[in-house]
Formats: C-alpha cells, sequence, structure tokens
C-alpha cells in the first residue's frame, strides 16, 4: 500500500468509522517498522491536514461538484479530500499529481465508473483561481454550534486563536526523568538521534521536540531526524517520556514530595504517575489505577522502562468506591475522562465529535470519580482536578462542585502558574489554559486540600 493509499484508509476509518486518527497512525506505523521518515511524515501530514480541514474541504468541493459531499459514498469523499488537501495546502505536491494519485485510489476501489467524476471535480478545483473563502467557523473546519460555545464562553478573539490552532501541526513534547538524567543530557542524547530540542520555562523538566519534517512532497529525501522518536535511545531507556507541556504543569502544581503516598485514579498511559514518581525521587508509593488490564499494562511497561520501582499499577473502577483507600493518600490525582476539547489539534476530529449532551454526561461522571476521590485524601491532603478540555460543566462547574458540594478548600496552585494565560486572579487555585497557550494542549488545572481535622 502506497502513502497516499494507506493515508486515504486512515481518514476513512477516522472521519467515516468513528476512529482515531492518532490511534490508527501509531498501529500503520508500526506494523510497518521499516518506513522511513520521509513517508511517516507524508502520510502524517495528509492524515491530520485533511481530517482538520474536513468542513473547509467540503465547502471547497461543494461548490465544483455537481453531487454534494454528504450524498458521496464515503471512501470517495474522503479521497477527494485528501486530493483537495494537496491542491490548496500542500504547495510542493504538483496539482497534477495530487489529482492522478487520486483518481488512481478511485479506480482501485470502486473501478472506472467514478474515476471521471473524481478527475472531473479535482480539475474544477484546481482551476478555481478566484476562490470565495468560507466565513466564520466554516473557515477554521469547526462546527457551527462548537464555535458559538467557545466564543461565548471565551469571546471572539481566543476562539477564533483556538480555532486556528486546532488547524495548525501539533508540537511534540516530551518530560526528563529528572531523577535520572538531566535536560541537558536527555537533550543531547535526543540529538545524536537526530531530533533537536528546546526547553520550556515552564517546567525545568520539558522539553519541545522538532517534529519530524512534515514532507510536502513524496519525491525521495531526506526529511528531519532518522531516528523514529519511539526508538530514540532516550525514550527506550526511559529518560524520557512523551507529555504535554500541559499535562506536566499540572502535576508540578500539585508539587508531589519524595515519601508521598499518591493515587492517580485514571492514570493510563501513566504520565502523571511517572512525573509523580520521578518529582518524588522514587521515594515513597504511587497507586496507578486504571478501567482495563491493556491499560494496566501500558502503565507497567511504561514505569519498568523508566526504572520508578516506587510505581504500583492496580486495575479498578474509578465510579466504584475502594475502602481501602479512605483517607490515604496525601496527593489524589484525578485527571479525568473528559471531552478532550484541548487536543483537537493532535486528534482533529474530536471537534466534530463532541456534542452538548456528551459533555453533559461526562461532566456527571466526573463528580461520580470526585465523590468518591474526596474520600481518599487523608486530613491535611490534596487533590488535583485537572481535564484536558475547555468546557465550563466539565472544568469550572466541577471545580465549584469540589468546594461546595465536596468541602475542600481551595489551595492555590504556584506563583508561576497564576501568572499564566487564562488564570483569574480572583481564584488563584484554578488555571484554564487554551490551547496554544504555552505552544501546547488546552488543559484546566485546579487545586484543592482537605481540613486538617
Amino acid at each position: 500500500m502506497n502513502s497516499r493509499a494507506l493515508a486515504a484508509r486512515i481518514i476513512d476509518r477516522t472521519l467515516e468509522q468513528g476512529g482515531m486518527s492518532h490511534e490508527l497512525l501509531r498501529e500503520a506505523f508500526r506494523n510497518s517498522p521499516d518506513m522511513d521518515s520521509r513517508e511517516r511524515n507524508f502520510i502524517t501530514a495528509l492524515v491530520h491536514g485533511t481530517i482538520s480541514r474536513a468542513l473547509t474541504l467540503d465547502y471547497y468541493l461543494d461548490r465544483v461538484s455537481r453531487v454534494p459531499t454528504a450524498q458521496m459514498k464515503p471512501y470517495l469523499r474522503s479521497v477527494l479530500r485528501m486530493g483537495l488537501y494537496q491542491i490548496l495546502y500542500m504547495d510542493r505536491v504538483p496539482d497534477a499529481a495530487a489529482v492522478n494519485e487520486s483518481v488512481k485510489l478511485v479506480r482501485k476501489q470502486f473501478g472506472p465508473g467514478l474515476t471521471g467524476f473524481a478527475n472531473g471535480v479535482l480539475r474544477a478545483a484546481a482551476r478555481e483561481k478566484d476562490r470565495k473563502e468560507p466565513e466564520g467557523a466554516a473557515a477554521y473546519s469547526l462546527p457551527q454550534p462548537l464555535y458559538d460555545y467557545l466564543t461565548g464562553l471565551y469571546g471572539e478573539e481566543k476562539a477564533r486563536q483556538t480555532a486556528e490552532y486546532y488547524l495548525s501541526a501539533p508540537q511534540l513534547w516530551c518530560r526528563v526523568n529528572l531523577s535520572r538524567l538531566s535536560r541537558d543530557e536527555a537533550a543531547a542524547m535526543l540529538a545524536r538521534d537526530g531530533w533537536q530540542t528546546r526547553p520550556h520555562p515552564a517546567s525545568p523538566a520539558a522539553l519541545a521536540l522538532e517534529r519530524e519534517k512534515a514532507a510536502a512532497s513524496p519525491e525521495p529525501g531526506k526529511n528531519g531526524p532518522d531516528v523514529p522518536l519511539e526508538r530514540t535511545e532516550a525514550v527506550r531507556r526511559g529518560f524520557v517520556q512523551l507529555q504535554d507541556i500541559s499535562a506536566q504543569l499540572a502535576v508540578s502544581a500539585a508539587a508531589p514530595q519524595p515519601g508521598m503516598r499518591v493515587l492517580d485514579l485514571c492514570a493510563a498511559p501513566g504520565g502523571k504517575s511517572l512525573q509523580a514518581a520521578d518529582l518524588m525521587r522514587n521515594e515513597g508509593e504511587v497507586t496507578a489505577c486504571d478501567l482495563t488490564e491493556v491499560k494496566c499494562r501500558l502503565i507497567r511497561e511504561n514505569a519498568e522502562r523508566s526504572g520508578f520501582s516506587c510505581l504500583r499499577v492496580r486495575q479498578a473502577d474509578a465510579t466504584v468506591f475502594e475502602p481501602s483507600f479512605e483517607k490515604t493518600y496525601d496527593l489524589v490525582i484525578a485527571d479525568l475522562p473528559c471531552s478532550g476539547l484541548g487536543t483537537a489539534s493532535r486528534k482533529p476530529e474530536i471537534k466534530y465529535r463532541v456534542t452538548r449532551t456528551q459533555v453533559t454526561d461526562l461532566a456527571a461522571l466526573q463528580r461520580r470519580i470526585l465523590n468518591n476521590a474526596v474520600r481518599y485524601v487523608k486530613p491535611g491532603g490534596k487533590i488535583l482536578y485537572s481535564t484536558c478540555t475547555l468546557t465550563k460543566e466539565e472544568n469550572t462547574d466541577n471545580a465549584l462542585y469540589i468546594e461546595q458540594e465536596l468541602g475542600l478548600r481551595p489551595s492555590p496552585l504556584p506563583q508561576a502558574g497564576r501568572q499564566m494565560p487564562g488564570t483569574d486572579p480572583d481564584s488563584p487555585h484554578l488555571l484554564q489554559l487554551l490551547p496554544g497557550d504555552l505552544g501546547g494542549d488546552g488543559f484546566f488545572i485546579s487545586l484543592f486540600a482537605k481540613e486538617t481535622t
């Protein structure tokens, strides 16, 4: 299967069959370990770009097609979207190549019957010089209800900035396990495998990774690092862990100390548990829980690679109260399942799927878990409540629930956190980061303490 065929299949499985693009890409690359970085980059660029701009692409396709995109066969729609994405947004791909390769995919899937239609639509789109640009939500490939919601919550300028960030290639971040080596040493190790890095002032352990340069053309040539990130020495030996800068900030704000007992309720893949273990210098106990054995196995693998013996993994349902946990932990990390709108630059399909009903249901699920979580905090201990989303219902409303209904008192975040974008000076225990504020995901962080008596 060539690059475009694989990308089209991933796009189709994501947009038409409900898959997750990052998981499908990871699976494809895992199944093709000898694929070079140039080809990986090209496939990633096609998938991310086409999915992130799907609604805008449909707008342009509908201007030149006699059949509306909504009425097309699903795979045909995916191929035409991908072909048009190359024409409009990948300058180094010749229009003729984008058209011809797309037609080949249509012929292989459907036979000759639809090749003339696909050829005509894409050639007409390529010839359209005076394109009428879409306006409002369509310009950012954002569903109108979501655009309206974000505008009402954050204002038009921040909603627009968020929508624009969703369209950008996501920044890769890693966190250095500082109890094992310094950030400079980790950067040097990554550089030996071809990865350039830069630090971030918000976290002493954070390194931004130069993403393997997204090849704009499938022509041969070296683009980006030779060694895939998962095969670099730093990752294989557990010296660094892939973790977004915003997520790193959450655990840092809770400041776990050596000797503490820490519980991470919804831990997979284990990034926050590992960060807590690192900050504790592997002294104390971190219990990482998740719902399924598959997720628990992933946490164990990451813990073993990172070398943290203080971390224990336990399969558990966070919605079910566990009596043995009651009043046991100095810190409970409640980074809970959410709508994930903060991560839509990395998982662009999310922005098309979130509904108000889902948000309401998730907020209720979070409260069910929080009802248990606060009982696990011992007197004088703290709870970190965080999500990777942007909604009021899942974030500030549930923070208020912790304070008013569950009886915990706000605990101010570190001064550095209170100076960051999205911070309300009247609520120093809350921090809402929008996508791109730190160069990473949107994220909500809140911290509460239990009275000593």
